[in-house]
């Protein structure tokens, strides 16, 4: 209670004081009025300006221009502004002035009162305690200061403090602390408005050629920071303590460039900028309404146009430039809304996103040539401080106890616009990096992004409050190494890039016994939009090649906790991880383009998710729908009238979301799970094609694609509660080692490995619950791949495909509803679908060779598991798997040429932990349709190779059988016959007797099933030994043949068969209608023929 009793009676003394700081100093040179009191906006925006070393060349000569080195700022309004507010604040405190002369004459014996007052409200009991402020305030704490620092023993100078300290106890003991306002002279109720914009400007070290020369060698520095600070208090206070904090970084630099008209420019050297408008944002809001809330935009931003060479008509520019340029902007927010109501919100608005257009060269009837290297670096509040469990935070609040309060709202941006390398020509000649003799070194872009952190809040015991919404965005778009020429020469070769993009973090918010409060909705997207190593010419020369190394993050994990609420603790994260590029591209229409790129990139999007609820409503119920779907575009040659010629190498990892982790036991619609995890890489690569010229593409693939994770959930003794619905798909798409032209040659060389995983093993359990723990599951697995072929009209055509591809898609699931209702059941309708076309070769009046190599794995959901009272519609395991598998590889189809195929297939599928079996599996080699001859296929050659069984076939075997009817339909196979004593009685199965059909002329009868293997084979006399008594009860033309000598035999009435020759007539016309009088058991033997 001393420190509290300090308080009251020394902030009488020191507000003069205090108004004494004023706003601070804001910079070292700045003049601060000491009698002006603070203001609730502080407005200040600076623009240094650094212009040297630039120059124009002209008919009379090169003239260089004049510099500047200068700053404006608008802090001469922003002080008239708060001095023209100063007279309204004085008004407004009379009251503090009167205590300030009141306690002039005693400011020695203040320390001596406060420890009586200290003494006797020691003796007030619980009032006292409860009337000790729960924060302490900026300005409680300068008066602490200031009272440490007043001057030795004042007790004997107040002889009424007794009365002073009685007083100030009575007043403790009758009101509450949320109703006492902190002493403060703030008419603004700690209420701030603050902007620190920086717009450092650089032009330096340019040279322009208008009908002349011009040249320049430069090495600037430009640097500017200001850090502005806001801490402010609102706690117990109305609409108080609230900030709006603008901080804003935004150097241009625009240096290094070279143009020419009728002339020349040259620039070399380097430039080099930064500028800094950091500050954090500390207040409080807790027992206050409409207090504490934070609004801070935060943006770095720096623009950099340095290094590029422009050439106009017959002008020649030439650039060797370095530049680099750094924004860092804002900085943590912390606030509290604990106790209050609409108090304690933040929004923070991180965004760093550098545009950037370096070390290009452009031409339009002239020449230009870059080289040199760029930098970019920007960070957007990333500046931290200790949060929940000593978390290093972005943004931390509370909302505990509160309405509306200690809620989060933070999309935050990690970008990038950037043309860096790139060289374009329209009647001329352009070139960047090394190309032959024109340029001695590459060219090299850097790019850097951070924007936000982690965040934590707590919704426990309110209402509305502690929720999160999270929506970080990291996405770099960019082109570089990049040739284009109409009509021209365009290279742009040797650029390396690299870049990283972090956007966000981890969330906490835990809200247990809470209502409507510390739910989380996340949307963090990954991904990457680029064009680089390309070449394309429309009549000209265009070449491109680059790799780069880029590693792109966004968001993290999402935990939030809900125990003994309603509608609290729920999440929803939609993480998306999808990089989408063209690399490694060579094109032209009548000239000649080569395109060569290399990458290794790291995509991340979100992460786990986590939600425990016990004995709640609507709680901790999870959805997650993770997509990681690479689209990807390489090694590609493609030409009409030309050549294109592409080379692409990929390294990728891609992965969205993670873990899925709920609970509601004891609850009513709590910890169910919706689970939607996507992995679908779609790739193009490898592909060569032309129409008139040459085409030759190369790849080479490597790429790991995840989503989602495990899903695991429970729901014991609830209702409606731990649920699990999942409809995981992972699977692939690829289209790669293909060759297609018309006239001339192409070529298509790809190795493709891939793995790709969506979702994970369930479990769950709803013992005790009523529709409590069931899973239902639709795992699909697409697998959609064309490669290692080859088509040509007239000329040549090579394909070659190597394909490894690993997909997993679900996995094993759990539950139990024991004692439950409608629980603990499983309903599982894995999917899988795998169409492959590899291996084929397809000519008209060409040559086409094709390679296909396939080794095929995946498995689709799992093993189910699970217990119940069946009759309570608990614990039922329904599987129902579904697979499609359709592959059509090493076909030749050659009509006036030439087609050869080589192909292997080794495919291991597995659906519901069963293998399954291709329904198409079609392999056929040899010449399918050869240049001279009729079609020929391996069915024609069989069924030649069998015509001479005919003639020793035994004259009942012949007679029985339609030999030759090209137009009957097959006969069907027959289930193997063991004994006469199981033949029916009436009738005769007539397709198990025949004999195998034989003859040029008849398409082959498909083959015996495997069951008849053991059937031995018919004897001259089919009524001889095993087959013995086999006739019993069968009759021929109304004669009984049990018991008969088929060597001996006299059928009267039976007409014999006509005599075959040896050689048979390839349409047997001879045969037909031979059994037209046959009858066995009376039904003739015509009608099956």
């Amino acid at each position: 209670m001393q420190t509290w009793a300090k308080r009251g009676l020394q902030t009488a003394l020191v507000t003069g004081g205090m108004m004494m700081l004023g706003t601070g100093i804001a910079s070292a040179d700045e003049n601060v009025d000491p009698d002006s009191p603070a203001g609730p906006l502080d407005a200040g925006v600076s623009v240094p300006v650094q212009i040297e070393d630039n120059a124009v060349g002209t008919p009379m000569g090169q003239h260089d221009l004049p510099g500047v080195d200068r700053e404006v700022s608008t802090k001469p309004v922003t002080d008239k502004v708060n001095e023209a507010a100063a007279p309204a604040m004085e008004k407004a405190q009379p009251v503090t002035d009167k205590v300030n002369d009141a306690a002039a004459p005693v400011t020695e014996r203040v320390q001596s009162a406060a420890d009586r007052g200290n003494a006797a409200m020691t003796q007030t009991g619980p009032h006292t305690e409860k009337a000790a402020p729960s924060a302490e305030s900026p300005v409680t704490k300068a008066t602490d200061a200031g009272a440490d620092r007043l001057p030795g023993p004042v007790s004997e100078s107040v002889p009424q403090a007794d009365q002073v300290t009685d007083t100030l106890t009575q007043q403790a003991g009758s009101t509450d602390a949320r109703q006492v306002p902190e002493p403060g002279d703030d008419p603004f109720m700690g209420n701030k408005v603050d902007t620190n914009i920086a717009l450092p400007i650089q032009i330096t070290g340019n040279a322009v050629g208008i009908l002349g020369d011009a040249e320049v060698h430069s090495d600037s520095e430009q640097s500017y920071e200001h850090n502005s600070d806001v801490s402010t208090d609102g706690s117990s206070g109305g609409l108080a303590g609230n900030v709006v904090a603008l901080d804003w970084a935004a150097p241009v630099q625009i240096s290094g460039n070279a143009g020419s008209l009728f002339g020349s420019g040259k620039s070399t050297g380097s430039a080099s900028q930064d500028a800094t408008t950091t500050g954090d944002v500390d207040t409080d809001g807790s027992n206050g309404a409409g207090a504490g809330n934070v609004v801070s935009p935060q943006l770095a931003t720096p623009v950099q146009v340095s290094g590029n060479a422009i050439a106009w008509f017959l002008g020649h520019s030439e650039t060797d430039f370095d530049a680099n340029s750094s924004a860092e902007s804002g900085g943590y927010l912390a606030t509290n809304g604990e106790g209050g109501s609409v108090a304690g919100n933040v929004v923070g608005a991180p965004v760093a996103l550098p545009v950037r257009a370096a070390n290009n060269a452009a031409t339009w009837g002239g020449d230009a040539d870059a080289s040199g290297s760029s930098m970019v670096d920007a960070a957007a509040g990333d500046d931290t401080s200790p949060g929940m469990h000593d978390i290093d935070s972005f943004i931390q609040t509370e909302g505990e106890n509160g309405f509306a309060s200690g809620t989060i709202a933070q999309p935050q941006v990690a970008s990038l616009a950037s043309v860096t390398g790139v060289a374009g020509s329209w009647i001329g000649n352009a070139a960047t990096g090394t190309s032959g003799d024109r340029q001695a070194g590459g060219t090299a872009s850097d790019a850097t992004m951070t924007a936000g952190g982690a965040s934590n809040t707590n919704g426990n015991e309110a209402a509305g409050s502690g929720n999160i919404v999270d929506a970080p965005v990291a996405l770099p778009v960019e082109i570089f190494g990049v040739g284009g020429t109409w009509i021209g020469n365009a290279h742009a070769n040797d650029h390396v890039n690299s870049t990283e993009a972090v956007a966000g973090g981890d969330t906490l918010t835990p809200g247990d016994e809470s209502v409507l409060s510390s739910n989380t909705a996340s949307a963090a997207i990954a991904s990457a939009a680029e064009v680089f190593g390309v070449g394309g010419a429309w009549i000209g020369n265009a070449s491109g090649s680059a790799e780069s190394d880029k590693l792109v993050d966004a968001g993290g994990y999402n935990g939030t906790l809900a125990n003994e609420s309603s509608g609290s603790g729920n999440l929803v994260q939609v993480p998306l991880a999808t990089p989408v590029e063209v690399f490694g591209v060579g094109g032209s229409w009548i000239g000649q383009g080569v395109g060569e790129g290399e990458e290794t990139k790291e995509v991340i999007a979100g992460g786990g998710g986590s939600t425990i609820d016990d004995y709640g409503f609507a709680n901790a119920n999870l959805v997650q729908a993770p997509v990681a779907l690479p689209a990807q575009v390489f090694g590609v040659g493609a030409s009409w009238i030309g050549n294109g010629i592409g080379e692409g190498e990929g390294d990728t990892i891609t992965e969205a979301g993670g873990d899925a982790t709920a609970a509601g036991d004891k609850g009513t619609i709590a910890g169910n799970i919706g689970f939607v995890p996507v992995s679908m890489p779609a790739q193009v690569h490898g592909i060569g094609a032309s129409w008139i010229g040459n085409g030759h593409g190369t790849s080479s693939n490597l790429t790991d694609s995840m989503a989602g994770g495990d899903a695991t959930t429970s729901g014991e003794e609830g209702s409606i509660a731990g649920n699990l619905v999942e409809v995981p798909a992972g699977g692939a798409a690829s289209v790669f080692g293909n060759g297609a032209n018309w006239i001339g040659t192409a070529s298509g060389t790809g190795v493709n490995d891939v793995v790709s995983e969506a979702g994970g093993d369930s479990e769950t359990v709803g013992d005790g619950g009523s529709i409590a723990g069931n899973i239902v599951s639709a795992d699909a697995m697409p697998i959609v791949s064309a490669f290692g072929n080859a088509a040509s009209l007239t000329g040549v055509a090579n394909g070659a495909g190597a394909n490894f591809v690993d997909v997993t898609s679900g996995g094993d699931k759990e539950t139990s509803g024991m004692g439950g209702a409608i629980s603990g059941s499983i309903v599982d309708v894995p999917l899988t679908a795998v169409a492959q076309l590899f291996g084929n070769a397809a000519t008209v009046g060409g040559v086409a060779n094709a390679i296909g190599d396939n080794t095929t794995v995946g498995e689709s959901s799992g093993t189910t598991t699970t217990a119940g009272d069946q009759q309570a519609l608990s614990g039922v395991d329904m599987q129902r798997p579904i697979g499609v598998v359709a592959q059509v590889y090493d076909v030749p189809l050659a009509l006036l040429g030439q087609a050869t195929t080589m192909a292997s297939n080794d495919t291991d599928l597995t659906v519901a932990d069963a293998p399954i079996d291709p329904i198409i599996d079609k392999q056929i080699t040899g010449s399918e349709l050869p240049a001279t001859g009729m079609p020929n296929t391996p069915y024609f050659d069989a069924l030649a190779n069998r015509a001479p069984e005919l003639a020793s076939a035994s004259p009942m075997q012949r007679s029985a059988t339609p030999t030759a009817a090209p137009s009957a339909p097959e006969l069907p196979a027959a289930p193997g016959m063991p004994g006469a004593g199981d033949l029916p009685a009436g009738e005769l199965p007539v397709n198990g007797l025949l004999p195998e059909l034989s003859g040029a002329g008849a398409p082959e009868l498909p083959a015996m099933p495997a069951q008849r293997s053991h059937v031995p084979q018919l004897p001259a006399d089919p009524t001889q030994g095993e087959f013995a008594g086999a006739l019993d009860d069968v009759s021929l033309n109304g004669v009984e043949l049990g018991g008969t000598d088929m060597r001996s035999a006299d059928f009267g009435g039976v007409p014999s068969a006509p005599e075959v020759p040896a050689d048979v007539p390839a349409d047997a016309d001879a045969l037909q209608g031979a059994a037209d009088e046959v009858a066995v058991n009376g039904y003739g033997l015509g009608a099956f023929i």
